[in-house]
């Protein structure tokens, strides 16, 4: 079963009780806040009404872990509204950079000439080696599949070493993906 509510943000704001519940208990007490933008809704964390970062604590150093989507809604023949991401954009920022090093993106519509990947992965300063060539992952789009928020989070303990705020962090995700896999996708 989708998300689903009697408006778009209805809808937006039962999801951000899910995020924010697994967000909670994963890495941190940050809260993702829905904001109306007719005719779609963002979700983000927020501070002062801006979309902002949350800090983390890394092996690597401290880091802004940022969680955004832009979501619309398909009315049924029930009046309900039904939660569409239309994009999304996660991204991990080592404090002080001027951008992010990670950057997960998704647009549902791209616009009519683009023949990059709808999912994709970029970063700054990622320097790639091919062959004799040097490349920087924000000239390409490497392709992704569809990244939930689980998976950041998880990337976030298991590789960047975030200490994870409650100790069954791992059945917390993978239990939050699956609700989002049966409920969550149309």
């Amino acid at each position: 079963m989708p998300i689903r509510g009697q408006t778009l943000h209805k809808a937006a704001q039962t999801f951000c009780k899910h995020a924010n519940r697994v967000l909670n208990r994963s890495v941190t007490k940050g809260r993702l806040i829905v904001i109306d933008v007719p005719p779609r809704v963002q979700i983000a964390f927020r501070q002062a009404g801006l979309p902002v970062e949350v800090p983390l604590q890394t092996r690597f150093g401290p880091m802004g872990l940022y969680l955004g989507q832009v979501c619309d809604s398909v009315v049924g023949r029930d009046g309900l509204h039904t939660l569409r991401t239309i994009e999304y954009r996660y991204t991990l920022t080592p404090e002080g950079a001027p951008e992010p090093l990670l950057r997960w993106e998704y647009t549902k519509f791209p616009p009519p000439n683009a023949e990059w990947c709808r999912h994709h992965l970029q970063g700054r300063p990622v320097q790639l080696s091919i062959h004799r060539y040097e490349v920087g992952l924000n000239e390409i789009h490497l392709p992704t599949g569809y990244v939930t928020f689980e998976d950041v989070l998880r990337f976030c303990i298991v590789d960047l070493g975030v200490r994870p705020l409650h100790p069954d962090w791992s059945t917390i995700l993978r239990r939050s993906y699956e609700r989002f896999r049966a409920e969550f996708v149309r």
